[in-house]
C-alpha cells in the first residue's frame, strides 16, 4: 500500500468518527452536551427526588413546625371577684357596651378561720372549761366565749386567722396541752362576674380601671 492511499484511508476514517461525535452515536453528542453545561451554570435547578412521606407524617411536620398560638388572643372564661359594687358595675357596663356578654353569680367563700370547742350547755359550763384552759397553760386573753347564735356558748381561741395554715399550726398547739377543738370556718358573700373573652381584649375594654388585671381562669 502505498502512502498517498494510505493517509486517504485515514483521513475518511477521522471524517467519519467526526461524523459519528457530532451526532452523538457514542453518548458525547450536541443534545446531552448543551445540557449538562446548563446544569453545571445552574445547579439550584438540581432536584433530588426521593420517597414522599405518608400524609399523616406531613401533617404532624406541619404541626410542629407552626407557630404557637397566643394565649392573649384565645376566648376563654374569665372571672373578677372581691370587687366593691361599684367597680362591679363599672365592669358590667363596660362589657355591656361593647356587647360582650357577662354573668353575675353570688357564692360564699372563707374568709376567716377559728379554733374553737364546740359549744356547751350553759354559760357556766364553758367559765369552767376556760379555767380548766388557762391551767393548761392558754392565755387566758385567747379565750372568749361566744354569748349568742348558733354558737351559744363555744368557747373561741385565738383571733380568726386569714389562712386555714395559720389556723391548723395553733390547734396543734391547743391539742398539744389536751385540749379538744377544731377549726371553724366562717364564710362572707362574694359576687363574681364571669364573662368569655380574650385576655387581650378584656384589658382594652378595661384599660384604666384599677381591676382591669384583677382576673383569672374559671373554675368549673
Amino acid at each position: 500500500m502505498t502512502t498517498t492511499r494510505f493517509l486517504f484511508i485515514l483521513f475518511l476514517l477521522l471524517n467519519f468518527l467526526f461524523l459519528a461525535a457530532l451526532r452523538g452515536w457514542f453518548g458525547l453528542g450536541p443534545s446531552e452536551e448543551p445540557g449538562r453545561v446548563s446544569i453545571e451554570l445552574h445547579p439550584e435547578y438540581i432536584k433530588v427526588l426521593g420517597p414522599t412521606p405518608p400524609p399523616e407524617i406531613v401533617q404532624i411536620i406541619s404541626t410542629q413546625d407552626a407557630p404557637p398560638p397566643n394565649e392573649s388572643e384565645q376566648a376563654v372564661c374569665l372571672v373578677w371577684s372581691g370587687l366593691s359594687p361599684a367597680q362591679n358595675n363599672k365592669l358590667i357596663s363596660l362589657f355591656s357596651a361593647a356587647n360582650i356578654q357577662t354573668t353575675t353569680r353570688d357564692v360564699q367563700v372563707a374568709s376567716s378561720w377559728r379554733v374553737r370547742v364546740p359549744p356547751l350547755p350553759t354559760r357556766e359550763a364553758a367559765e369552767i372549761l376556760a379555767d380548766n384552759m388557762t391551767e393548761l397553760g392558754v392565755e387566758k386573753d385567747d379565750i372568749h366565749i361566744e354569748e349568742a347564735g348558733g354558737g351559744k356558748f363555744a368557747i373561741v381561741l385565738g383571733s380568726p386567722f386569714r389562712n386555714r395554715q395559720s389556723a391548723e399550726r395553733y390547734l396543734e398547739t391547743v391539742k398539744s396541752k389536751g385540749i379538744n377543738a377544731s377549726i371553724d370556718t366562717r364564710n362572707t358573700p362574694e359576687r363574681r362576674i364571669e364573662s368569655t373573652v380574650t385576655i387581650s381584649q378584656a384589658e382594652t375594654l378595661l384599660a384604666g380601671q384599677p381591676f382591669a388585671r384583677r382576673h383569672r381562669r374559671c373554675t368549673p
